[in-house]
């Protein structure tokens, strides 16, 4: 399954993991079965793991009517959200400053932010370092980054 979705409780935020070749259909119904999903609720902050990402079929129309509609879903629920994209390739970085231009022109609740690593999502949005536990496995490979002592 080229989209994995779980919701990471009791952090609580949404993690999406993007694997191979993936299709703007794989992408809409990876968003509707979240918005299915009864542990979701309005104002998760959700993260889009790409590392894995080797290739999209997603053109700039349709993803321009994708962004268009989750940035309406949000509005329409009341709650600001971030969505972290974390990226490690051509390909995903690609798609992903398509997706955050696209969410940048719609005005809605989302904000979507590309980062480097897990680390940087907890020190956003202020979370404890336990949280991390909470993470996929393979997702921990940065927690050193957390333990560092700062000069004195």
């Amino acid at each position: 399954m080229p989209i994995e979705v779980e919701i990471l409780t009791p952090a609580p935020l949404v993690y999406s993991r993007f694997t191979g070749s993936v299709t703007l259909e794989e992408f809409a119904n990876s968003s509707q079965s979240l918005h299915g999903n009864p542990d979701f609720y309005p104002g998760m902050h959700m993260i889009l793991d790409m590392r894995a990402l080797e290739d999209f079929d997603v053109g700039f129309d349709e993803m321009k009517a994708f962004t268009a509609n989750i940035q309406k879903r949000h509005k329409e629920r009341g709650e600001a959200v971030f969505i972290f994209i974390i990226c490690s390739t051509e390909q995903s970085h690609w798609l992903a400053e398509m997706f955050r231009s696209l969410s940048d022109v719609e005005d809605g609740l989302a904000q979507v932010e590309i980062l480097h690593g897990f680390p940087d999502i907890l020190a956003i949005l202020d979370l404890p370092q336990e949280t991390l536990q909470f993470f996929p496995e393979d997702c921990r490979s940065e927690a050193h980054l957390l333990t560092r002592s700062s000069p004195q």
